[in-house]
């Protein structure tokens, strides 16, 4: 049975591990990085991983799930880099490839997510469904079992994180303001609190003072109000069988799942069923993903 690594890459931290054919990991590690660090510096983190986890292992392709507008024809980022300062413009796989002589294969990282849902997680038996990723940032794949990953025209389809929900609000990283990753995200809650509070806290440190903390709790329920809205325009324009929902934030669900669907419920103008639910694999979403994205390329030539 042959393997893969799979890399995703985050903005606080690279998760990859070696996966093979079933979708089984065999090997994980995490390495730290800085979302404000440099492209060399993130592209080194990447090059220790991948040399950590090839390590004694026959390895057939890498798959690679980032942040940003990725052109997964060529593995290079392109106009618009996510949450990692000056990423835009990377040249991922080139270089990658040379080094390690192994064919690499670069996808969105929410794109990733959803192959994983997809193959051996919570959409397996959908006809369709939207995948969000809520962590540093907002990401989104869109996906139909006739189709696969619908990745636009450009590579930018399913970049939910930038629609528009507050217009002219806070400004994000891609240029526009108001972009909903800026309310309904990691980052976002850690912004909000900062704004009431003057205190910089992490997200999980918001989340698990949601009952104790007023400014906390104030914060969550902005974040499962902003959400949950953000909820109904998906249902609206993309009407799928289901919304998965990933990434980091996932893992605070305690503090907020509940008040989303009962915002949502409230608000929204007719459901037919359309489905919230929870990713199986969490946020091991992206990693698992990535190693599909280049088992399909180069493994099973798809």
């Amino acid at each position: 049975m042959k393997k893969v690594i799979g890399i995703d890459l985050g903005g606080t931290k690279v998760n990859g591990a070696v996966v093979d054919e079933s979708g089984e990991i065999l090997k994980l590690y995490t390495l730290s990085t800085s979302k404000s660090g440099s492209p060399a510096e993130v592209m080194s983190g990447i090059r220790e991983l991948i040399g950590i986890l090839k390590e004694g292992e026959e390895i057939s392709a890498i798959g690679i799930g980032s942040p940003g507008f990725i052109d997964s024809e060529n593995g290079k980022v392109l106009s618009v880099g996510g949450n990692i300062e000056g990423w835009a413009g990377t040249d991922i796989k080139g270089p990658l490839e040379r080094e390690f002589g192994i064919p690499v294969q670069v996808e969105n990282d929410a794109n990733v997510a959803g192959l994983c849902e997809a193959w051996i997680g919570a959409g397996r038996d959908k006809k369709s469904f939207v995948m969000l990723t809520v962590g540093t940032g907002l990401g989104g794949a869109l996906y139909t079992s006739r189709e696969g990953l619908w990745r636009g025209n450009h590579f930018q389809a399913a970049e939910v994180g930038h629609s528009i929900l507050y217009p002219g609000g806070h400004q994000c990283s891609c240029g526009q303001r108001g972009c909903t990753e800026q309310y309904v995200s990691g980052t976002a809650v850690e912004d909000e609190y900062e704004r009431l509070s003057g205190i910089r806290k992490t997200g999980r440190e918001i989340f698990a003072s949601f009952r104790d903390d007023p400014i906390s709790e104030k914060v969550v329920r902005k974040f499962a109000w902003d959400f949950s809205v953000f909820l109904v325009t998906i249902k609206n324009i993309f009407d799928p069988e289901a919304v998965i929902i990933g990434g980091g934030v996932i893992l605070s669900r305690n503090s907020w799942w509940d008040e989303l669907i009962g915002n949502f419920n409230s608000q929204v103008n007719n459901n037919p069923g359309m489905e919230i639910i929870p990713a199986r694999h969490l946020n091991a979403s992206g990693t698992i993903g990535a190693a599909r994205a280049a088992m399909d390329r180069y493994v099973w030539g798809v």
